[in-house]
């Protein structure tokens, strides 16, 4: 049976630095360490789980419509407080990439290795659609 995503799996230059960004910019915390394999899973405020383990390549950056894994999305309330808090804390977000549609906000932007990542608030989440 089919339980569900379990987690995402995000390989790193530098995993250790990059988990600290995660947890001191998005609220993340650690729920599991192997630092002998320099490998950490991270939770969000939900279920969502992020492994971080160490890259043996650097892979060019990538816009969102390239095939693959391209972006996280965070859901998010009060999408102006939450810009506000990323911007003061060194966040670049330029705002053309910020979207402002009747149901939905997306503010997209990179962390410290380049991965995109973007804030969404919905007026109806994804799972309440009836």
């Amino acid at each position: 049976m089919i339980l569900g995503i379990e987690h995402i799996g995000l390989s790193a230059q530098d995993p250790e630095t990059l988990i600290e960004w995660y947890i001191r910019v998005l609220g993340f915390k650690t729920i599991l360490s192997i630092p002998e394999r320099r490998t950490y899973f991270i939770q969000d405020r939900n279920i969502g789980i992020i492994e971080f383990y160490p890259s043996t390549a650097v892979t060019p950056q990538m816009d969102n419509v390239h095939s693959g894994l391209r972006h996280i999305a965070i859901g998010i309330t009060g999408f102006e407080e939450e810009l506000t808090r990323l911007k003061k804390s060194g966040v670049d977000i330029p705002e053309n990439m910020i979207v402002k549609t009747p149901s939905m906000k997306l503010a997209f932007f990179r962390d410290p290795e380049g991965n995109l990542l973007h804030f969404v608030e919905r007026e109806h989440s994804l799972t309440d659609r009836s």
